[in-house]
């Protein structure tokens, strides 16, 4: 298959990222068929996304037509609405076992060309790709979020990957404004979130000590290495959950402090407290000092 071949796109899960997706993937002027087995979710998502274009587009940082984009977005119930889709990204919850399951799915319903990804933040290729019935189809396509935002792609390599479904992901990302980057060998959080965790770990070490606060250390980031959001910031708009699976796949245990966030339901900007404290709008809240 060549990239110009890419007409149609199936995004599978509604969520943060799996909305973000399909919007710039609908933005970009491709055909784009969400599924999401809850039609409330469906719902919110469509709603989410038109919102988020109609934003962009206020602050001139999207030069399309938000009706037309609209049009390109299709909410299908059922998965075999992704059967006649030439490239399909499961979005699901980082979970091995639910990803597995679904990708089980997917293979016995998409083409037999279309190539599957998976917006996988750190679960190894080599347990997903087993599910997949040719492998060589298959690769992991993280989108950082907010995704209409973030510009880096990480791809993915799994132990089959062929070097053709490779390049024209690559073709893919590229087409719908990203940027790439190829991960080949297997390495824990793939290459960005190995180097962020590990400095994420440091920065709440120093928060645990008392030697400095979130805000401090994230300042400190922001000005004296040019990070465009400190480690807090990250971790909250990533969602402590997500950040304490990614913990967990990398084989470690969630800081102390993001344990007990989690235990009182703080998951970060989505629930409205994270680290910060956030509103309605999602915007930060600054604390009077």
């Amino acid at each position: 298959m060549s990239e110009t071949k890419i007409e149609k796109v199936a995004v599978v899960g509604t969520g943060f990222m799996g909305a973000g997706i399909a919007q710039v993937v609908a933005t970009a002027g491709i055909d784009v068929v969400i599924h999401d087995s809850r039609p409330e979710a469906l719902t919110k998502a469509l709603e989410t996304i038109r919102w988020s274009m109609e934003k962009l587009k206020s602050k001139d940082k999207f030069d399309g037509d938000p009706d037309e984009a609209a049009k390109r977005i299709q909410p299908a119930e059922q998965l075999d609405g992704a059967a006649d889709a030439d490239f399909v990204i499961e979005a699901i919850y980082e979970s091995v076992p639910v990803k597995q399951e679904l990708l089980d799915k997917l293979g016995k319903t998409v083409k037999e060309d279309a190539i599957i990804g998976s917006n996988t933040s750190s679960v190894p290729m080599n347990l997903l790709s087993e599910k997949v019935p040719s492998p060589e189809r298959f690769i992991g396509t993280h989108f950082f979020g907010p995704v209409p935002l973030m510009e880096l792609v990480e791809l993915v390599m799994g132990p089959e990957t062929s070097e053709d479904t490779l390049e024209v992901t690559r073709s893919f990302v590229k087409r719908i404004g990203k940027v790439p980057i190829v991960v080949r060998k297997p390495s824990p959080g793939f290459l960005v979130n190995r180097i962020f965790m590990a400095a994420s770990f440091e920065a709440m070490r120093c928060y645990f000590e008392g030697i400095g606060t979130p805000e401090d250390i994230d300042t400190g980031m922001r000005l004296g290495y040019g990070w465009a959001a400190g480690p807090f910031e990250v971790i909250d708009n990533a969602g402590l959950d997500i950040m304490a699976g990614v913990f967990a796949v990398m084989g470690g245990e969630p800081p102390p402090q993001i344990k007990e966030m989690l235990d009182k339901g703080h998951l970060g900007r989505k629930t409205g407290q994270g680290f910060y404290r956030y509103g309605p709008d999602g915007k930060k809240i600054k604390e009077e000092k």
